[in-house]
């Protein structure tokens, strides 16, 4: 059983100026297994409309005081640099991400093409990264042509692992920044599967059952849209935790975090489907000065004891500004 003990609220924010002005927000928490070192990897953005994103990095040695790396940002490529993920195999750091880059076709006429997913691998936490390969690019019906990823991987042995991403419909204002709303379609989820060689080389496959259109809920329930999920897994008990919305019933939408469980990482066959964090029920908790509903989105849990810690993207839709919260729960 898992029981909220308590929202510590926010932990990393916009700094007052440089590439993370606008927002710090869709991170990932990176910790090394011998040590007691906490890495965020997030998204900063210079402004909140989003006109340039990068990731940048934060340190804590007690997962609630971060320090934001002086050498920020640490991976910016192309317009858009965003959800970082993160794992280490063959004795590299590797950090799967999703981009957008510039297509020109005139001079001076720039067209922003579709987001893809890509890699980038470094010999220590805080880098230098090396962009490595595209990963995988929308291609099917369900991916639309923009898609991320949520901020954990999925490790199935020493060198395969699992990512978890989903679709982004086109139809976003861009005052919501990059990943926000859309009318009258579903976000859900897919998975790809990583063999990470020695050599550096990375084989990448879509899983043939994506996308995992079973976890999604009727129109208007909590789940009826699921994204950027985070993962854990316990025993022999493996758990899901998307960021969820009901975009169909009108703005200001009603967003969540939710908790799936399941006896496989693949999540076919979900014995446990629940509200872990309800925006409109616990907003003045997670967010006590919103004026208005509160977004929700890239949950990045990390297992500490008996507790989960809970790292989230957060924003009160009245002034459009993404950070980064925790809450902590109890596991009975």
């Amino acid at each position: 059983m898992i029981r909220l003990k308590e929202h510590v609220g926010v932990v990393l924010r916009p700094s007052s100026q440089g590439f993370d002005a606008g927002a710090s927000t869709f991170a990932s928490l990176f910790k090394e297994r011998t040590t007691e070192n906490y890495y965020l990897y997030y998204t900063g953005s210079a402004d909140t409309k989003w006109s340039q994103a990068s990731i940048g990095v934060a340190e804590s040695q007690d997962g609630l005081n971060f320090v934001k790396h002086s050498n920020n940002p640490v991976v910016s490529l192309g317009r858009e640099s965003v959800t970082p993920a993160l794992c280490r195999a063959n004795g590299r750091y590797w950090m799967i991400f999703a981009y957008k880059m510039r297509r020109t076709r005139l001079p001076f006429v720039h067209e922003v093409v579709g987001r893809t997913i890509g890699a980038a691998c470094a010999d220590d936490p805080l880098g230098p990264w090396r962009l490595v390969e595209q990963l995988a690019k929308p291609e099917a019906n369900w991916e639309g042509n923009i898609i991320d990823l949520g901020p954990s991987i999925a490790v199935l042995n020493e060198d395969e692992f699992l990512v978890f991403y989903s679709n982004v419909p086109d139809r976003l204002p861009r005052s919501l920044g990059p990943i926000s709303v859309f009318n009258n379609s579903a976000r859900r989820i897919g998975l790809l599967k990583l063999k990470i060689r020695g050599s550096g080389n990375i084989e990448v496959e879509k899983w043939d059952k994506n996308p995992l259109g079973h976890l999604n809920g009727s129109k208007g329930s909590w789940n009826e849209s699921l994204f950027c999920p985070g993962y854990f897994n316990l025993g022999n008990k493996h758990y899901l935790l998307p960021a969820a919305s009901t975009y169909t019933t009108g703005f200001p939408y009603r967003q969540y975090i939710g908790l799936i469980e399941d006896s496989s990482p693949f999540f076919e066959h979900p014995s446990l489907k629940r509200i872990l964090i309800n925006g409109p029920q616990e907003k003045t908790a997670l967010l006590p000065n919103a004026r208005s509903e509160i977004a929700l989105d890239t949950p990045s849990p990390v297992i500490r004891g008996n507790e989960l810690w809970l790292y989230y993207a957060i924003m009160d839709r009245a002034d459009g500004i993404w950070k980064t919260a925790l809450s902590i729960f109890s596991i009975e």
